[in-house]
């Protein structure tokens, strides 16, 4: 028997993360304990364990889907993008240094060490490792540096699916293509096709498996439908789109700058029927939206600067006096205030930048991040979560930098830190202005609380003279249950399963 399976693509987008959330559902659901696996991630949205480590947000909707508790065995290196050739390197869950490409690959046997560790600390643990793989395995050009696909099927002893997206064209050419440049040890290793994103009666693709199949001497395991109702968080900007229906009421803007970061933080208003929700990029973009979100950056600054060079900055200033709810999330919190420091460099050259003076703070980057779950108390500030005494609601921090509060300014929150080995620790968290429709704060996942989410519609919806909507809904984790289901009862329909099982267990 495996205790491995791995999903590679033939493209970046290909569904692989889905997919592998699939299988991670269905093992769930036959009673085996099972965890994902991915050796190196790349990207901007991260989420914080229990212990305080950040991984990938890929695996952590995955560890959801398995229904097992995310830890940073199953993402042990993260890199976030700080520029075109330099990303901030997360080992096991806390910053390493910032590294250019080749300093990075230098250090291949450290990072060969670290996925090696995690695999065998898993195996210990579960029953089955979904491991994913990353971009295409057969980039020839990078065979000597591969840390992410075969080189990680090899350490795990994993059998290889291979899933190619049929939605963008070319699906025979991507998949024939990838098993000729794969060595002749790496294609014995794929075991199976699944082609994926078909529009249509995967039925009408007969003719296609059959070529397929000829071509690449491979069981192709099912042809997987174009899931367009599927509402999970993405790693991946290239899944970033507009969201709501004909019927909506409100739109909420999010200000899309070059580094945005976790803005899985908004997917919780996908699912809200009077809510349009658009990326916004450009001034000319914005309108006169109800809501405008400034998410997280992984680079505050520069960031910052594209608003004031997009005019986007002064088309903010010109809502918020117009009484237009401004939200700033960790980084967009920072760049509301007077100013932001950065005294050691950590994001280039620029020592101090004006912040938006939208409320009376100034933050200063420092090198320790800071990465926990939090509970948190409301302390009554905002206009729309009055008497909220006594209620939790719970977000997690990920942030490089203090930021400190005018005297007049009040917090939001007060904060329990929670962190394993620690003694717990009451802080407090954001600032509102004096007419209360400015606010920021540090904590990431904060809309998932429903309430919450669900008290803000309403005023926004009430100061547009609409009617609150009192309909009973599904919470946040019930919409996320149904689509885990709902992804493997259509895995369940279109996918082989006996023949999968076979591959894992026989193999």
């Amino acid at each position: 028997m495996a205790d491995a399976v791995m999903i590679q693509g033939t493209a970046s987008d290909a569904g692989k993360s889905i997919l592998a959330a699939a299988l991670c559902r269905v093992l769930a659901q036959d009673g085996y304990k099972t965890a994902p696996f991915k050796s190196q991630n790349m990207s901007l949205n991260s989420y914080i364990t229990k212990e305080g480590r950040e991984i990938a947000v890929a695996q952590a909707v995955q560890a959801e889907a398995a229904k097992v508790e995310a830890e940073i065995n199953m993402s042990p290196i993260l890199m976030k993008p700080i520029a075109d050739d330099m990303s901030q390197i997360i080992l096991k869950g806390k910053v390493y240094k910032n590294m250019k490409a080749a300093a990075y690959f230098a250090e291949k046997d450290r990072l060969l060490q670290i996925i090696n560790e995690a695999i065998s600390e898993l195996k210990t643990d579960y029953d089955l490792l979904v491991l994913e793989g990353g971009g295409n395995p057969a980039e020839v050009n990078l065979r000597d540096k591969d840390l992410v696909n075969m080189k990680a099927a090899e350490i795990a002893e994993a059998p290889v699916i291979l899933i190619a997206d049929i939605d963008k064209g070319g699906v025979f050419a991507s998949i024939v293509g990838t098993l000729d440049l794969l060595t002749e040890k790496e294609r014995k290793r794929v075991k199976g096709i699944i082609v994926n994103k078909f529009r249509g009666d995967p039925d009408a693709f007969k003719s296609g498996v059959e070529l397929i199949e000829k071509h690449s001497q491979k069981k192709v395991l099912g042809v997987m439908p174009y899931l367009k109702d599927l509402n999970l968080p993405s790693e991946d900007s290239l899944q970033q789109k507009d969201y709501g229906n004909q019927d909506f009421k409100l739109i909420i803007a999010v200000i899309a700058y070059p580094g945005m970061s976790n803005f899985t933080d908004f997917d919780y208003f996908k699912s809200a029927k009077d809510i349009q929700m658009r990326y916004v990029k450009r001034a000319a973009e914005l309108g006169n939206p109800d809501l405008i979100i400034l998410p997280g950056s992984k680079t505050t600054i520069n960031d910052l600067k594209f608003l004031y060079n997009t005019n986007l900055a002064a088309e903010i200033l010109k809502q918020a006096d117009k009484g237009t709810e401004i939200i700033g999330i960790c980084g967009g919190y920072q760049m509301l205030g007077q100013k932001i420091s950065d005294p050691d460099n950590l994001e280039g050259n620029e020592k101090e930048i004006e912040g938006l003076s939208l409320l009376k703070i100034k933050t200063v980057l420092e090198a320790e991040k800071i990465t926990r779950q939090v509970r948190a108390e409301p302390l009554n500030k905002l206009n729309f979560f009055k008497n909220s005494s006594g209620r939790v609601l719970s977000g997690y921090e990920i942030h490089q930098g203090k930021t400190v509060r005018a005297s007049e300014q009040q917090a939001i929150f007060r904060l329990k830190r929670q962190k394993s080995g620690e003694v717990e620790k009451i802080v407090y968290d954001g600032t509102v202005n004096e007419s209360g429709n400015v606010w920021g704060t540090y904590l990431h996942d904060i809309f998932k609380n429903d309430d919450f989410r669900k008290s803000l519609i309403n005023y926004l919806l009430s100061q547009k003279g609409l009617s609150p909507n009192l309909e009973a809904e599904k919470t946040a984790a019930e919409i996320r249950e149904d689509n885990y289901n709902y992804l493997a009862a259509e895995f369940r329909k279109y996918i082989d399963l006996e023949e999968l099982y076979k591959i894992i267990f026989d193999n």
